[in-house]
């Protein structure tokens, strides 16, 4: 049986622990079960979950797990652990199930799926896998309970069988479901639990925000599961990483060997320290360069890289060549880029490289911005010409704050930073966390650097030996450079004047923007308008192209 999530690092109870294997190694056609689905919009509970969800061509069955003794008294029920303790249970885990089963219901319906929900076989049952049922005295037919016999005998599989017939007969709903309707109920289900924080949300306590994936990324990590060379494409913003780090998640749960690499060693840090429950070996590329020239190869099965624009001249894909024994063609890869030339920051970029990669691979296109607002995107494409993917109607957000924001001396872009600073932080109640400044330069030699002192003590610059979290109080700077890959709702892009005199700036400034998630704050030097006009001018048409894209949907 199919298992969503594939794999758990922490159970509610132990009788949870003791059931994820059972259901993960029964056979039942066409079924996947959902371990603690989150049901939203219960009748009589602000948040409420199911210990376990089967959906099958046979209908959805909701089951509730409860481990220990069990006894019921006057109708009360009650748990006692190996210490003999005892719990009153505020609901019978009937109860539960039964209230489940209504409200996962309901959940569908509003979602508005392309299928038939009526004729769907709906039923619930309960689990004691640690007592047989004649001990706990109750009124239960015997195929609604799973108990501590069925354990024993591993007959999961028949007793589900059983209570689909049990719930078929007393519904009348014995239709089979299709495939695709199966898989219909599965991806509405999946998006209501599987969710993946955000980078930052892993190193900033105040942002909670989740980022869902969406039904083309979900197809992304299957197809990629499905083959062994892969090139996923997608501008910044469409959950590149998002993906790379599901898919390294499912090859450790299938004890897959996975050598994760990117350009960027602050990227590698914040990655390794996302996937540190895993077994993922997570590596830069300049560190792995280095051993691979003195023939240290990791050993691994399968090579997810990110960013991997970032690697494409010749010279880069010659060493990942030689991870493998017969080369690049006979290994089992997922390669994730942007395939704007405005992504890279590293490699000079050689269309030699890209074709020998797209040779021998399929080729995966992700196209939905869950990362940035419409406003963000749009401005990108602006300066840049870089598309950034279309951007959801609902991540229709506030103007990027630029008009007006001009300076013709340094003191003058202080007086902006710090006036942009006191008026989120000091009127709005912005957290310093959720702000990152970012540059071109150094920290030494950027204007953050002769900020106030309010400020500047609050400054912490981010790079790689600077760990996975910051306080709130704490306001983040970084280069353009190290931030590549992370993100934040706030980003202030300061030291404009100097960007611009960069062979690089578009590259620079493509990066820089889709950081943002919510706001983006730039100041533009006076004595540089005349450069940013010009690519305004020349960007336009692609901008209303782009509006007239996203505007329709």
């Amino acid at each position: 049986m199919k298992m969503n999530p594939l794999l758990v690092y922490k159970f509610e109870s132990n009788a949870e622990r003791k059931l994820f294997p059972v259901f993960e190694k029964a056979e039942f056609e066409s079924a996947t079960a959902f371990h603690s689905l989150n049901i939203p919009k219960h009748e009589r509970k602000q948040f409420a979950e199911a210990d376990f969800v089967v959906v099958s061509n046979r209908g959805i069955l909701i089951l509730e797990v409860k481990g220990g003794r069990i006894s019921v008294h006057n109708g009360i029920w009650h748990t006692k652990d190996g210490n003999d303790n005892i719990k009153k249970l505020k609901e019978s885990p009937v109860e539960q199930a039964k209230s489940a089963r209504f409200a996962l219901e309901n959940m569908l319906r509003e979602k508005s799926l392309s299928i038939n929900l009526n004729k769907v076989n709906f039923g619930f049952g309960v689990m004691f896998p640690d007592v047989k049922l004649t001990d706990v005295t109750i009124e239960l037919t015997n195929e609604m309970v799973f108990d501590a016999i069925d354990w024993d005998r591993g007959k999961l599989g028949r007793w589900l069988e059983k209570l689909y017939r049990y719930w078929g007969e007393r519904t009348g709903k014995t239709e089979r479901l299709s495939n695709d309707e199966v898989a219909l109920i599965c991806n509405a289900m999946r998006s209501e639990f599987d969710r993946e924080k955000s980078l930052l949300s892993e190193v900033g306590d105040s942002w909670e925000q989740m980022i869902s994936l969406t039904d083309q990324q979900y197809l992304a990590v299957d197809i990629i599961l499905a083959n062994d060379q892969v090139v996923i494409e997608g501008g910044a913003g469409t959950g590149k990483t998002l993906v790379a780090g599901r898919v390294c998640e499912i090859l450790d749960a299938k004890e897959v060997p996975v050598l994760f690499v990117c350009r960027s060693p602050v990227l590698a840090s914040f990655i390794k320290a996302r996937l540190s429950r895993t077994r993922i070996h997570v590596i830069n590329f300049d560190s792995l360069k280095r051993r691979v020239e003195k023939g240290d190869i990791p050993k691994f099965t399968a090579l997810v890289v990110d960013e991997g624009q970032d690697m494409l001249d010749m010279d880069s894909i010659e060493v990942l060549d030689r991870l493998f024994d017969g080369g690049l063609s006979d290994g089992r890869w997922y390669f994730f880029m942007d395939p704007n030339n405005q992504g890279s920051l590293y490699a000079n970029f050689d269309k030699g490289a890209l074709d020998y990669l797209k040779d021998c691979c399929f080729k995966i296109p992700l196209k939905r911005n869950c990362r940035n607002t419409r406003q963000i995107a749009e401005h990108t494409l602006m300066y840049t010409g870089g598309n950034i993917g279309n951007c959801p109607i609902n991540a229709n957000g506030l103007p990027v704050i630029w008009k007006d924001l001009n300076y013709d001396s340094e003191q003058a872009q202080i007086e902006l930073i710090e006036a942009q600073l006191e008026h989120w932080i000091d009127e709005e109640s912005v957290l310093p966390s959720d702000i990152t400044l970012l540059s071109s330069c150094a920290y030494e030699d950027s204007v953050a650097y002769k900020l106030d002192k309010r400020w500047k003590r609050k400054i912490v610059v981010i790079n790689e030996s600077f760990g996975e979290r910051w306080m709130d109080t704490q306001l983040p700077f970084s280069s353009i450079r190290d931030f590549k890959g992370l993100e934040n709702r706030y980003v202030m892009l300061i030291d404009n004047d100097a960007l611009v005199e960069l062979p690089s700036v578009i590259n620079l400034l493509y990066v820089a923007m889709t950081r943002a998630n919510a706001v983006l704050w730039m100041a533009i030097p006076s004595n540089k308008k005349a450069w940013f006009d010009e690519k305004c001018i020349e960007n336009a048409q692609a901008v209303i192209e782009y509006s007239e894209v996203n505007r329709n949907g």
